[in-house]
């Protein structure tokens, strides 16, 4: 997946690039694999911030100081620098990109059941509007490919967490079935996001075993994850 414009980059790595973890067992070859994979869009290593995941709501925003570096406890980035590419890895969970073609500013969010229950996508809206001024209603926002209902399958404990957003359960033999993309698109158009600018991929990490990394699916002993990244191109 990547879309690239005059003005702006996003996409997401698929699973012949290879592992993107950069901690853990993996995270030797993930750092040959990104040097790799990076270098075919002409960007720099040390031109990427890279978000350390903890499945909450922590958003960052970074500038040149933190070019190069990886934020621990962030579950999201935003910035308004040329030049600078933001990136999370994910394995299952929406990629959320944010993009203001007006104030120029753009936003890259990891999203899990936690972070979706956590309303990490109205956490960003926010963030953009009180620090630059963004309008809701001028925001694009894409959620990349992630675990689809068809395989979020999950027990009354996490079911039940996610009472206030009844239309998005599915009840099956197996379990009940949550339409996390879509809760997120909820959330943010009750933050001002306009529905037609709400992109949602219809594919699923699950279901497309060639292209895409899995940890439902493959249950590895270490998470392999791609990369999800965006940047503002000059």
């Amino acid at each position: 997946m990547e879309s690239k414009t005059s003005e702006l980059i996003f996409g997401l790595s698929e699973k012949n690039d290879g592992i993107m973890k950069l901690v853990g067992e993996h995270a030797a070859e993930a750092l040959i694999n990104r040097r790799n994979f990076f270098a075919t869009k002409n960007i720099e290593l040390g031109r990427i911030v890279d978000a350390g995941l903890i499945h909450g709501k922590t958003v960052a925003l970074v500038d040149e100081v933190q070019a190069g570096q990886r934020l621990e406890a962030t579950d999201g980035l935003i910035t308004d620098t040329p030049n600078l590419f933001l990136t999370i890895t994910v394995a299952d969970c929406l990629p959320i990109y944010f993009f203001d073609p007006i104030k120029k500013v753009i936003g890259l969010a990891h999203a899990g059941w936690r972070g979706v229950l956590l309303n990490i996508a109205a956490v960003m809206v926010d963030k953009l509007v009180g620090n630059f001024q963004s309008q809701p209603q001028d925001l694009l926002v894409t959620i990349g490919p992630h675990l689809r209902s068809c395989h979020f399958i999950v027990q009354p404990d996490v079911a039940d967490q996610f009472f206030q957003y009844q239309k998005f359960i599915k009840t099956t033999s197996a379990g009940q079935a949550i339409d996390l993309a879509g809760i997120v698109a909820q959330q943010l158009e009750s933050s001002g996001v306009l529905v037609g600018n709400i992109t949602v991929s219809l594919a699923c990490t699950y279901d497309e075993q060639e292209k895409y990394f899995s940890f439902r699916r493959d249950k590895p002993a270490e998470v392999e994850a791609a990369v999800a990244y965006t940047g503002l191109l000059s």
